[in-house]
């Protein structure tokens, strides 16, 4: 397993990295793709770009997943990316757009994939026991629609299938309790992805 983990002192510090990773892609790269992650860790991420979007005009960005609601509430992964990024629309592909399984065919691999995860052991939008987690986990379909009752919003996400197209995938665990979920084993979500993805696997976290 080459999985690489790296430890950060905060949060920002992690971001920061990650950013310049992206950045160093973009200077080295014509139009490079990247795959990023909802939800909080992931803010100052969105702002550092927005502070140096002159060197984003020619990157594409979408989000790992998106909960289905309007793009002005918070809880929108899409809309919070762009709100804060203020990535313009030619460069997003939006998980909601009718032709966005056609799009996202026509993109070969990802550069890099910045992916959260939960305490449940979910990433993405790939929950355990839902009707298609199996599907998300195993199927050759790029995008998958989670209506579980029991999960609090309608979700769209990309599948681990489309995920591995990236070139590189950073994991953030940035609690004690997700660091330690990863060492279970118990055939959770996100032991799929460590499993299929170690060869180019990379876990931030931060104290």
């Amino acid at each position: 397993m080459n999985t690489i983990n790296k430890r950060f002192k905060s949060l920002e510090d992690l971001n920061l990295r990650i950013f310049n990773e992206i950045l160093a892609i973009v200077k080295a790269k014509n139009n490079p793709c990247f795959i990023l992650s909802g939800g909080n860790s992931p803010k100052y991420l969105f702002k550092s770009i927005s502070h140096n979007l002159r060197y984003f005009n020619q990157s594409t960005f979408l989000m790992s997943d998106e909960r289905v609601v309007d793009y002005d509430d918070p809880n929108s992964n899409e809309g919070e990316f762009l709100r804060l990024s203020n990535v313009p629309n030619e460069n997003f592909v939006s998980l909601r757009d009718k032709k966005v399984i056609p799009k996202l065919k026509n993109i070969r691999s990802y550069d890099l994939s910045v992916l959260g995860m939960g305490s449940d052991g979910h990433f993405a939008s790939i929950f355990p026991d839902c009707v298609n987690t199996s599907t998300a986990l195993n199927s050759y379909q790029s995008v998958i629609f989670f209506e579980d009752k029991h999960l609090n919003f309608m979700r769209i996400s990309l599948s681990l299938n489309e995920i591995l197209k990236s070139k590189k995938i950073i994991l953030i665990a940035s609690s004690i309790n997700k660091q330690s979920l990863l060492n279970d084993k118990s055939g959770l979500p996100i032991h799929q992805l460590l499993e299929k993805a170690s060869n180019k696997l990379s876990i931030f976290n931060c104290d």
